[in-house]
């Protein structure tokens, strides 16, 4: 039988043939479910709204399974001390093995939360906390690389999206395919782009240094210098997040009435003077949860990160994420998924006081008060 990279046919078919029944048993049995649940509804609690309720249930089961119970089990590891010297403590097989009060306590995620900002010895504090192994790698210096990470891919994502936008929203020819190719990267799976572009981004063979050599520059260590390596990321995150930024603002543009901006330029205004008094405040409702979501996602952003530099070279494109993922998923022998558990929620903590700060001073809910 041919194989190809390890698999052959016979072997697909083998596989198939014991995923199909699986996925036909649980679609029956969703189907079942749902007939089962309606008349329920319908006959038994008599609901007027036995259909809307049933087809929501799926959604809510989701939510439930894939969100909130997530949420609490995350909080709930980070009163605990589970790391790779206790994990088995936490296998049900390990019941009455080790005592209840040495995994869960008040005085874990006490302990927990200060490990995160600081390092303690013999009861005092010493210093800010090493997240990771070097010594620049403390609280305050990741926190001050995330927020300048999120800042400058956020910025160029407005800038770039909205100038691509106001183009795109222009009588131009073949205007359907620019804004396809613009729409690729973002229709791309993240983690292939970040293995691409770490490929681009090779000192020897890499695109990037090919044309800089071809412009007369010199070639640049691109993944393997501190500076040069965090502009890499940026940069492919910017590509990234642009295309988001021109679909939802082009929708905008296109929603705006031309009548504004004729009888703005009838008195007199200016392109300039249009796009600050017309285009930007009606673009608001859309402007305010679109850099609310850009920053909350740019903020979170591991898998670039980590698929492209690993977090190196010296741990100097490292960000909040990536350091709780380390934390988290590192080794076996530094894997601490009770101080991660605490740490995500200090990262939770700070992104919701961003959201409430930035929606309530931007006036992102100023439309629904006034309703």
């Amino acid at each position: 039988m041919q194989e190809f990279s390890g698999l052959s046919v016979q072997g697909v078919l083998n596989t198939l043939g014991l995923i199909i029944p699986v996925v036909i048993v649980v679609i029956i049995g969703a189907v079942a479910l749902q007939f089962g649940l309606f008349n329920f509804l319908a006959r038994v609690v008599r609901t007027s709204h036995a259909l809307p309720y049933t087809l929501l249930a799926p959604a809510a089961i989701a939510i439930l399974l894939f969100m909130i119970y997530p949420l609490i089990f995350n909080v709930l590891l980070a009163f605990s001390n589970l790391k790779a010297s206790t994990f088995s403590c936490y296998s049900p097989i390990a019941v009455g093995q080790c005592q209840l009060d040495h995994l869960y306590g008040f005085d874990y995620f006490q302990k927990n939360i200060t490990d995160v900002f600081f390092r303690v010895r013999d009861g005092e504090i010493v210093g800010w906390g090493r997240l990771l192994r070097t010594a620049d790698s403390t609280f305050p210096i990741l926190l001050g690389r995330t927020f300048l990470w999120t800042a400058i891919n956020v910025v160029f994502h407005f800038a770039l999206g909205l100038g691509l936008a106001l183009i795109m929203n222009q009588k131009l020819r073949f205007k359907n395919i620019y804004r396809a190719l613009i729409v690729v990267p973002w229709a791309i799976p993240g983690i292939i782009v970040a293995l691409t572009w770490k490929q681009e981004f090779h000192a020897q063979y890499g695109f990037v240094n090919e044309m800089i050599q071809a412009f007369g520059g010199q070639p640049i260590s691109w993944l393997d210098n501190p500076i040069p390596a965090f502009a890499a990321v940026v940069f492919v995150n910017i590509w990234l997040g642009v295309p988001f930024y021109m679909v939802m603002l082009l929708g905008g543009l296109q929603s705006i009435s031309a009548d504004y901006y004729e009888a703005a330029q009838m008195d007199g205004a200016n392109a300039w003077e249009r796009f600050k008094a017309i285009t930007i405040p009606l673009l608001r409702p859309i402007l305010i949860p679109a850099i609310t979501l850009d920053v909350i996602w740019t903020f979170n952003k591991a898998d670039l990160i980590v698929a492209m530099t690993g977090g190196g070279p010296q741990e100097s494109t490292n960000i909040l994420v990536t350091a709780l993922y380390n934390a988290a998923f590192g080794t076996s022998a530094t894997s601490e998924l009770g101080f991660a558990s605490a740490f995500s929620i200090v990262v939770f903590v700070i992104l919701f006081i961003f959201a409430i700060v930035w929606i309530t001073t931007s006036g992102g809910l100023k439309e629904i008060y006034d309703r």
